[in-house]
């Protein structure tokens, strides 16, 4: 299915967050869909990034993610504006944060071009940006062997939702909470959601519901359920799904046509780098992973769930 020389492509906003959290709140802190995915990607996978920054961006951010052996070059800075911002108070609700404001910044004027290199990734993840940018570059990956992966949100399910079908319908893997699932499909059924969506042609959906775990539905109505790691303490949840979504492409994008077993792991890696992303503010955690640690919740993920379940 997929070739080995595994290079993932991620295309999705860098930003500055300000989080407010039950265990305090933090300012600037470097984070954005794109940089979660590819700093956790990166633990299994060369990783290159597609993004636009403004004049407030910080160089030393650019060394943080060169020091994850992330390919930069394909982040575009712009002079004209300030970096994406957002704030968000998750002391209400853990999974649903209230969103303070969003500052969009430079991201508003983000019209990305992947590079040859790009357009040959084995595998790329369009993050939760505009489905417009999304629909462009599905389509400039269309005729390639490439494993595409997609995430959304609340508001393009409201905003741009025929626009995001088209998308749909052009990649290989969705990844969406079980608050969007619903909201897309119109029913609160996950099972019901899932098979809507793959009705739309991806081979996989795949559903996050928060501390409960995630959901994998395949085409042929089969499903495998990920418990979480039961960490210690939850510092702060930003991240998490695109922690996952990095985690899980990251494990394939080094298997030569994986089976449903692959597919599976696949699954619980995801699970066990979101569970270190989670235990602190931004991405401070994940600088502090390493395999071994990785592998030890791996394995304990692993040994809640029976691989042939599905």
């Amino acid at each position: 299915m997929i070739p080995n020389n595994s290079y993932i492509t991620v295309v999705g906003s860098i930003a500055y967050d300000d989080v407010i959290t039950t265990e305090g709140s933090k300012n600037n802190l470097f984070g954005g869909s794109a940089t979660y995915f590819s700093i956790s990607a990166s633990n299994f996978s060369d990783v290159s990034i597609v993004g636009t920054v403004g004049k407030d961006f910080r160089e030393s951010d650019i060394n943080l993610l060169k020091s994850k052996n992330i390919d930069t070059s394909n982040i575009k800075k712009n002079n004209s504006g300030n970096t994406f911002r957002w704030k968000g108070d998750y002391k209400s609700n853990p999974e649903e944060p209230e969103t303070i404001y969003t500052s969009l910044g430079v991201f508003e004027e983000f019209s990305p071009k992947l590079n040859e290199t790009q357009l040959n990734s084995t595998h790329t993840f369009l993050a939760n940006i505009s489905p417009d940018i999304q629909l462009e570059l599905a389509q400039s990956l269309e005729n390639k062997n490439v494993l595409v992966g997609l995430d959304t949100m609340n508001h393009w399910i409201l905003e741009k939702k025929e626009t995001l079908v088209k998308v749909i319908k052009k990649i290989n893997v969705i990844f969406i909470n079980k608050t969007e699932a619903s909201l897309i499909s119109e029913n609160s059924d996950i099972d019901i959601a899932a098979k809507y969506l793959l009705e739309y042609g991806p081979d996989l959906c795949i559903i996050k519901d928060g501390k409960i775990g995630s959901y994998m539905y395949t085409k042929d109505e089969e499903m495998f359920f990920c418990p979480t790691y039961n960490i210690d303490r939850l510092i702060d949840p930003t991240g998490a799904g695109d922690s996952f979504a990095g985690g899980f492409f990251g494990y394939l994008s080094n298997i030569i046509n994986p089976k449903k077993e692959d597919f599976q792991e696949a699954m619980i890696y995801g699970s066990t780098i979101a569970s270190f992303t989670i235990e602190g503010f931004g991405i401070e955690n994940l600088f502090i992973v390493d395999k071994e640690k990785i592998n030890y919740r791996f394995k304990k993920i692993k040994s809640k769930v029976n691989l042939e379940q599905i």
